[in-house]
């Protein structure tokens, strides 16, 4: 019996999808086809199903806070079920005994690994047979693709040593470090309980940090010299590349070629210089990268787009939420490039393609860990599924999808020109877009 474990019940129920399945109590059965000849059952954890046990469950004294005991350190640190996931544990567990060949489907990364391999140790299974498969893709060609090339369980195993270590370390300085800080403060009248995390009290540092710049930042007054030039065909501004701490150090600097008196000088353009400039889409978005724009342009708080991005999740429609990845790989490209049209229908609107062919800035395996950035799904919504989308949904849903089509879109290429024009020896710059300044800047004398 092949026993299939899964991070959690959505992973699982795609990782069944493209197999004849039936839904079981905690678990899928896969019925027998091409993969499975003789089947398979699909069960998952809830998350962490197994976690460390708090310090009182290896020692009773060290239950009290008291200096005294510090540090705590296990001889050997031991693990327990948490007690709001026994009923599945118990489903696995069962599963797992059962099992002739276990194969690990978590995510492909060193927590999926923590997971899975902590469930077996504790279903005292890790003498089985252990398989590894190994993709963050989770489209029906890639499910199949890595059935078909699972790995040796031994080849990953050194990811549940690295999870170890990171959760021993978590446990230690948490345990430690927080009793140590409360029990010192208590000493000096103050009351509360201080939580110190390996992790969480660094950020928090930075978080301090720069709250405290924003409130000490004072805002210190600068002068820039801009110009207005006159030219035969119309008139355009330039500006001196210096900033000035105050208009006496502008005028000290600027006086043996302007004054303040005076108001129109010779000039005469230096130089012009016209180059082309290419600008690619934005990357994918990452959860962050979303909420972000979503805040900017809708005032989404980044918590309200989680949510809309979840549900949408939930319904099918976009990958999975929580990444922080901005690549695909070519199997999530693949299905995208056979549904670009379809996407454009959504939308309304109608781009001109600039090639199927996968670029680096957004198609980059390497780059992609536990999970890839959040893009639409092959399941593309109906008129009639529409309907069932909120407002909020529909803008986040929009958004996602412009972000996946605009990278089959043609660089925006613009001609950058630069003018370089001088009065004495000062020399100011203009920076314009378009073809507008060849019209203008026909003669090398100007007057401001």
């Amino acid at each position: 019996m092949i026993v299939i474990l899964a991070e959690k019940p959505d992973q699982a129920r795609k990782l069944a999808s493209p197999f004849p399945h039936t839904k079981g109590n905690g678990f899928l059965s896969i019925q027998s086809c091409k993969e499975f000849p003789n089947g398979a059952t699909v069960t998952w954890a809830i998350g962490h199903l197994v976690e460390l046990k708090e310090p009182e469950e290896y020692r009773p004294e060290w239950k009290k806070w008291d200096l005294a005991t510090l540090p705590i350190i296990p001889g050997q640190f031991e693990y327990k079920v948490s007690k709001d996931k026994a009923k599945q544990f118990q489903t696995v567990k069962k599963l797992l005994k059962e099992a002739d060949e276990i194969i690990i489907a978590t995510d492909p990364a060193r927590e999926g690994e923590n997971i899975a391999r902590l469930l077996i140790l504790m279903a005292g299974c890790s003498k089985k047979r252990i398989k590894r498969f190994w993709t963050s893709s989770l489209t029906e060609n890639a499910i199949r693709k890595g059935f078909a090339e699972l790995k040796d369980g031994k080849e990953t195993i050194h990811l549940f040593h690295e999870a170890q270590a990171r959760q021993i370390a978590d446990w230690l300085v948490g345990m430690n470090a927080s009793r140590l800080y409360t029990l010192l403060l208590q000493q000096k009248g103050i009351r509360d309980v201080f939580s110190v995390g390996r992790v969480q009290t660094p950020v928090l540092k930075l978080i301090y940090d720069r709250q405290k710049e924003i409130e000490q930042f004072r805002p210190e007054p600068f002068y820039e010299l801009e110009g207005q030039f006159t030219v035969k065909n119309g008139t355009y501004r330039g500006k001196l590349n210096k900033r000035f701490s105050s208009l006496d150090e502008l005028y000290e600097t600027v006086r043996p070629d302007i004054t303040k008196e005076q108001q129109t000088y010779q000039a005469v353009i230096k130089s012009v210089r016209i180059s082309e400039k290419r600008t690619p889409a934005p990357k994918l978005h990452s959860l962050s990268t979303l909420q972000s724009k979503l805040n900017r342009t809708k005032k989404f708080s980044p918590t309200k787009v989680l949510e809309l991005v979840q549900s949408l999740y939930e319904k099918g429609y976009v990958s999975y939420p929580r990444t922080d990845s901005q690549y695909i790989t070519e199997e999530e490209y693949t299905y995208l490039q056979k549904h670009v049209d379809q996407y454009q229908q959504c939308l309304g609107i109608h781009v001109p393609i600039r090639s199927l062919q996968p670029s680096k800035r957004y198609v980059n395996p390497e780059k992609v860990s536990d999970h890839y950035a959040i893009i639409p799904t092959e399941k593309v919504p109906d008129t009639k599924a529409f309907e069932t989308f909120s407002s909020d949904e529909k803008e986040v849903y929009y958004e996602i999808l412009k972000s996946a089509l605009a990278m089959f879109m043609t660089d925006y290429v613009y001609d950058e020109t630069v003018i370089i024009t001088s009065v004495g020896k000062q020399e100011f710059v203009t920076y314009i877009r378009g073809s507008e300044p060849p019209e203008i800047i026909q003669s090398k004398g100007v007057q401001n």
